[in-house]
């Protein structure tokens, strides 16, 4: 009860004096509650990590247990055996709560955003903090649900499902099912509420919160805009806090200028409400200009969800550019098969023009994908798991594509089920199959995940009964039979689609996935990934068929992720603000490499903090691999001459305070394979320069170290020592790939307080702060080399199966560069103009699907 009093009525103290007043407690109790309800208060604001103002309100104390909305939702969650999220779940959105305006104070709005992971329970988290705002007598619910009808009424159903059905007589849901926000529907039927009123019924209702679900679509949001805008709402809206939830906050809401202004009008029109958007990539929006205050810009917090347990994200399933060389599947799970190049414009037309008249073929690789599905999807049933299983069918963006492949795959379909119905008349397809299964139980053992394995025979006597059920669905705007998954029963279904399949929507029991639709967006291409999520019951089963190029750039994408969520919690740790951390974001050099990030354009690149590598190396280019040698021989052999060399715990060597001018000429020597654009060599000496001539000069002196391994001794710049040990990817042809050469206690190997051990131990962001915090290397640049056998060989099993030998046609030298944070927050003194990065602000190609929907009605 006082807690209860305290965070809708003033605080502790205030519920302090009203106890009293009241003859409800005596002034020692009095103190122990206000004491108890300070130190709740102090338990939620240590979650995080956040980047969030210097100076944070603090209200709120967590969720009661006789909070109705979210008891309910959390009990919810336990009936469905998802009791084992629920700590972690109420600790973030505890969190995103305490970050909001209080209810009970001064009027003021606020704006955050929300960084989750592709399909790792988004929606989940924000119907929490929905629940829980609920609890604290928020009046008003809007979440803005995606582009796509299909979304739209997904999320609603949710939300019904979760919040509405469990607390009734706590919840208003205006918006239906079936129907979007309308103001001449509101209340006509028992689905949208109760009779026909103007928003002022639902703005002061007691002890009930009203429920909106809408699309973002200029038409929608026009409608909800002059619903709030009457005189009557708007003296309602004084009082009465209302919560924004933007899904998907990167779609639309950042770079249309259609409803980029229709949601900042509504805002507008909330003087105690609190937007917060959700994404897994927020390029486009911390890209948004954070000096305009209007804008959507999350001023007041970003928080990065941690990751659940059990998620397969991009680096579980492709690995990632530079993860630590320690890190458990480095290499991602082998469940990725390559689409040659020469079969993608079978699968796909080359160009517009080409759509008419084309006809999917059924490649070795797309009758692949199809079978697997139905073996995975056997499988499973084979264990008793009765749950849906999906297959994606993903290669144009044209929704006449989608139409052709329909009758292509069921013909194919029906070609299978006729061989496993006589199957002594079709033993070879029958063989196919057994090998098939078995070369892919094989690459991704059952066994990896504690499971059984199951043997073909009970797989084969399953695939009819799969084939029997599976539903072949093309899911575009155009289309009348859309993807929906029945409740209470085992949906089997191959989806055929583009972007309405694209973003948000999720595909249930994922199992095959056929993807080579082209884009040049990080944003665009990451949405994409229906594949990563939740695999419970099933991990070893799901396959990906792509190009070799998409692996590539979904393998860097997981780089971007990591390296912006690693510096999101170094921000955190220096107390970084959101509009400190909008500079440094915009500035990473990674993410330069990008074509389009929403509404603004990288102009300018920094490498303040920056950690890079060599990953690709030209192992059969004589000239090449000497000229990098060369360059590297040069520089130590100067460092030998005028500055005193370490010894290093690995074997390697460390020379302190190297000059920049060594430094400088080494880079102008050394040459780097031009695919590793955020290794820009140009660009790195236009940044040394530009450090170099600040007031307070940085960078006028680096480090050097050169790393020692297992392989082949080596001789160069009068060192002598071992080389390191780096097998890259197999098929890689002249260009070796192997996309790992430092570790992350490489960071502070010229940190003596630090030792091998203690770094193995902290997380990267912990070792970067070391970096910026000691006085060694805060001004001081590091530049590693790595001298590697030209024989190297994968070190262990599970890495054979992706890598191979290198068998360069010489010595190798990796290059590892790490920068020191900046003293500066202006960009301008901490970074360099980027004059070469493409842009494509209209992605025309995504317009095609997504017109109707974004500027039109209801499809």
């Amino acid at each position: 009860m006082f807690a209860e009093w305290a965070m809708a009525r003033g605080g502790p103290d205030a519920a302090a004096a009203w106890f009293l007043e009241a003859g409800m407690a005596d002034e020692e109790v009095a103190g122990e509650l206000v004491e108890r309800f300070n130190s709740n208060v102090g338990e939620v604001m240590t979650g995080g990590p956040v980047i969030k103002p210097r100076h944070e309100e603090s209200w709120y104390q967590g969720a009661l247990d006789s909070d109705p909305c979210w008891g309910q939702f959390r009990q919810k969650l336990e009936d469905k055996g998802r009791g084992a999220q629920v700590p972690s779940l109420n600790s973030a959105s505890d969190t995103i709560v305490r970050l909001t305006p209080n209810p009970s104070g001064e009027a003021r709005s606020a704006r955050g955003l929300v960084v989750g992971f592709i399909q790792s329970g988004k929606t989940t988290n924000f119907t929490a903090v929905a629940a829980k705002l609920s609890d604290r007598r928020y009046q008003m619910v809007i979440v803005l649900a995606g582009i796509h009808n299909a979304l739209r009424k997904q999320t609603q159903q949710r939300l019904n499902d979760d919040l509405v059905s469990g607390a009734p007589e706590r919840w208003f849901s205006i918006t239906g099912i079936d129907g979007d926000f309308d103001l001449t529907r509101i209340g006509d039927d028992s689905k949208t509420g109760p009779a026909k009123h103007d928003a002022v019924t639902y703005l002061t209702a007691r002890d009930k919160t009203s429920l909106l679900v809408v699309k973002k679509n200029a038409t929608v949001l026009r409608k909800l805009r002059k619903w709030l805008e009457k005189p009557t709402a708007q003296n309602a809206l004084r009082n009465a806090p209302v919560l924004v939830i933007d899904d998907e906050a990167d779609q639309a809401s950042v770079e249309s200028g259609t409803i980029n202004p229709l949601i900042r009008d509504i805002l507008r029109l909330l003087p105690r409400g609190a937007y917060i958007g959700y994404t897994a990539t927020p390029f486009a929006n911390v890209f948004i200009d954070p000096s305009d205050a209007s804008d959507l810009y999350p001023r007041d917090f970003i928080y990065p969800l941690p990751q659940p347990d059990g998620y397969f994200g991009p680096e579980m399933l492709f690995g990632r550019d530079v993860p630590d060389l320690d890190d458990d599947n480095v290499d991602g799970y082998d469940m990725i098969r390559t689409i040659p190049d020469e079969d993608e414009f079978k699968l796909r037309p080359i160009s517009k023009k080409d759509v008419d008249g084309f006809i999917p073929v059924v490649t070795d690789e797309l009758r692949a994908a199809i079978r697997w599905f139905v073996l995975a999807t056997a499988a499973r049933r084979r264990r008793q798991d009765s749950g849906d299983s999906s297959m994606l069918i993903h290669t144009s963006f044209q929704t006449q594509v989608h139409d052709e492949y329909k009758p292509v795959i069921q013909r194919e379909l029906n070609s299978l089920r006729a061989a496993v119905d006589h199957p002594e008349a079709n033993a070879s397809v029958i063989e196919q199959l057994r090998d098939q299964w078995e070369d892919e139980t094989s690459r991704v053992p059952a066994e990896d995940w504690g499971r059984e394995p199951v043997d073909f025979g009970g797989v084969l006597d399953q695939v009819a009964s799969v084939i029997g059920g599976t539903r072949v669905i093309v899911d575009n705007y155009r289309s009348e039979d859309r993807l929906h998954y029945e409740d209470g029963e085992t949906n089997t279904v191959i989806a055929i689609g583009g972007n309405t399949l694209s973003r948000g929507i999720t595909l249930e029991g994922l199992v095959s996935s056929v993807f080579i639709r082209p884009t040049n967006t990080y944003d665009t291409l990451l949405q994409m990934g229906r594949w990563f999520g939740f695999r419970i019951g099933y991990e070893e089963l799901p396959r990906i068929w792509m190009t070799k190029s998409l692996q590539q750039s979904f393998r860097h994408l997981a780089l971007v992720e990591h390296e912006m969520r690693q510096d999101m919690s170094v921000y955190e740790l220096q107390g970084v603000t959101p509009t400190d951390a909008a500079v440094k974001i915009r500035t990473h050099p990674t993410l330069r490499v990008t074509a389009k990030m929403g509404a603004a354009t990288p102009t300018r690149v920094s490498y303040g903090g920056a950690r890079l590598q060599t990953r690709f190396f030209k192992r059969y280019d004589d000239e090449w691999l000497k000229a990098n040698w060369e360059a590297a021989d040069r520089l130590l052999a100067q460092a030998q001459r005028y500055v005193h060399a370490m010894d290093l715990p690995n074997g390697g060597r460390l020379f302190k305070g190297v000059s920049v001018s060594s430094v400088r000429a080494f880079l102008e020597g050394f040459q780097i394979v031009p695919d590793q654009a955020d290794m820009d060599t140009a660009m790195i000496l236009r940044y040394i320069d530009q450090q170099n001539s600040l007031d307070e000069p940085q960078l006028t002196s680096w480090n050097l170290a050169i790393m020692s391994g297992t392989g082949a001794p080596y001789a160069i710049g009068g060192v002598d020592q071992r080389s390191v040990i780096r097998a890259p990817y197999q098929g890689g042809g002249p260009i070796a790939d192997i996309k790992t050469l430092m570790s992350k206690e490489d960071l502070v190997v010229d940190i003596d307080s630090i030792s091998t051990a203690e770094a193995r131990k902290l997380e990267e962001a912990r070792l970067k702060l070391r970096r910026i915090e000691s006085d060694e290397t805060k001004s001081r640049g590091l530049l590693v080399l790595y001298p590697i056998d030209p024989n190297s060989e994968p070190v262990s099993d599970s890495s054979k199966k992706v890598r191979e030998a290198m068998s360069a046609s010489g010595p190798l030298i990796g290059l590892g560069l790490v920068f020191p944070k900046t003293t500066y927050s202006e960009s301008e003194r901490d970074s360099v103009q980027s004059t070469h990065i493409a842009v494509d602000l209209a992605d025309h190609a995504e317009e095609i699907d997504t017109h109707d929907e974004m500027h039109g009605g209801d499809e």
